[in-house]
């Protein structure tokens, strides 16, 4: 049995779809006792509505959160008994496979950083995400948001962990790391890109050169380094050009009666759906933290406990600290 902390508040959505999505969870996985922070009669009413009663869970009780709206800085003064802040400090002192929020995301970085400490080399945690591909399986974006500003050497430290993350995710032995750029050959991009290549193709990461923005889904890599401001604009572009190819399906079946449209519809809704994928990965903590889309409903806290759960079971947390040393 593993415990797993839930920061049940600051998501767009409530506490509700969180604390029915780890009832959901236990309900058919079992294997953990998760650490629920937030309302405590809500989280009670919800669990044991759910068939589930207070000796197989923990509460600690906040009804206090930051949001959306307040500056990331926040959490280091002010917010000691905010959800996120007291989620953290039991994640830290406790042997827990990880944590699972929906709240405000400069915050958690932040939080991060200051309450549980980076891998040793690290200046800051990276980002990532695991993004569909045309041959059905994943390719890790890092890093898409966490860091808008980075070196040449940040992007070889995102390729190390995020081959770390691929290999404990999804069980890849040599995953393929490729620099995002303005053009495929090498030279291609500004002055960072160029150097970024320089060090990746010197490195013993499995280097596979530049790659496109036109090329992130289409398998070329199993692993794409870029700066934050980069990936943050292709991670949502990504989620935009996916509901607008299900919207297009749906106009479609709307005027026609084709069964294979009703087929594509379907197939779309499931590729592009991001409560079915888990959340973002912060890649150079301690311990493993995953960030829940802030729109979280209940199948996604379903997905990201067995995302904590994979990583957990694989060593993930040792796996970068070996990545980066």
């Amino acid at each position: 049995m593993k415990m797993i902390v839930i920061d049940t508040l600051g998501g767009d959505n409530g506490a509700l779809p969180l604390i029915e999505g780890t009832a959901e969870y236990m309900n058919s996985c079992g294997g953990i006792i998760p650490i629920l922070v937030g309302d405590k009669t809500l989280i009670s009413s919800v669990m044991e509505a759910k068939g589930i009663f207070e000796d197989k869970f923990e509460v600690i009780a906040t009804d206090e959160f930051i949001s959306n709206e307040q500056p990331p800085m926040c959490i280091f003064g002010g917010c000691h008994n905010s959800s996120m802040a007291l989620a953290l400090e039991y994640l830290r002192d406790n042997d827990c496979a990880g944590l699972i929020s929906a709240g405000n995301t400069g915050a958690l970085l932040i939080g991060t950083i200051c309450r549980l400490g980076l891998v040793k080399g690290l200046r800051n945690p990276a980002l990532s995400t695991a993004l569909p591909n045309i041959n059905g399986g994943y390719t890790c974006l890092v890093d898409c948001g966490a860091n808008v500003d980075c070196s040449p050497a940040d992007l070889l430290r995102f390729g190390k962990m995020g081959s770390a993350f691929m290999q404990s995710m999804y069980g890849i032995t040599s995953p393929r790391v490729a620099n995002l750029s303005t053009g495929c050959e090498k030279g291609k991009g500004n002055q960072s890109a160029k150097e970024a290549y320089d060090i990746l193709e010197k490195s013993q990461l499995n280097f596979v050169g530049n790659v496109e923005g036109s090329d992130v889904m289409l398998d070329k890599a199993d692993v794409i380094v870029c700066d934050g401001f980069a990936g943050n604009v292709i991670l949502k572009n990504t989620e935009a050009t996916g509901k607008i190819a299900a919207a297009i399906a749906k106009a479609y079946l709307d005027s026609n009666s084709d069964t294979n449209g009703d087929q594509l519809f379907k197939y779309l809704t499931n590729e592009f759906d991001f409560n079915s994928r888990g959340g973002a990965t912060f890649l150079g903590t301690k311990k493993t933290v995953v960030k829940m889309h802030g729109a979280a409903n209940s199948s996604t806290a379903v997905s990201c406990i067995k995302q904590v759960m994979r990583l957990s079971e694989s060593g993930f947390d040792k796996a970068i600290e070996n990545a980066l040393n």
